[in-house]
């Protein structure tokens, strides 16, 4: 059996190279973190959007239906955005037309009333957790 002792005491190979292998890791790791947290924002903005489309359907959908039921037909629906998100229904213009979803300030998607085209001449910020009644006027 060899006796590696006096090796090991004299091979300082392992011993300098470890601090560079230590700077490469913190280098790498250094680099990977912008793009991590990135991703995780990106990821968090597609899942709002979702939420917040089908709360939009939602809306489309009971705003359907009190037209569709007639003059003075109501239909309530109950809406749940996450933090940070808003909808805003009808307004001016081409907004009348339309629900656009807001996440942090930034604009991530419009949806159309679009089967029947109805129009929300009064622009309504929804935020939060509520419940709406929306009444047919008749096409007013």
């Amino acid at each position: 059996m060899q006796d590696h002792r006096h090796r090991l005491n004299r091979d300082e190979r392992g011993i300098m190279s470890l601090p560079i292998k230590l700077m490469i890791t913190m280098v790498i790791i250094a680099l990977s973190i912008p793009m991590l947290t990135d991703a995780l924002d990106h990821n968090q903005e597609d899942v709002a959007a979702a939420e917040m489309t089908q709360e939009a359907d939602k809306i489309k959908n009971a705003a359907c239906l009190a037209h569709f039921s007639g003059t003075g037909c109501s239909r309530t629906v109950e809406i749940s955005l996450p933090a940070g998100c808003e909808m805003c229904v009808g307004g001016e213009g081409s907004n009348a037309y339309s629900i656009r979803m807001v996440y942090n300030g930034n604009l991530v998607s419009t949806e159309y009333f679009e089967s029947p085209v109805l129009k929300i001449n009064q622009e309504i910020t929804l935020t939060g957790h509520m419940t709406l009644k929306l009444t047919s006027n008749g096409g007013d």
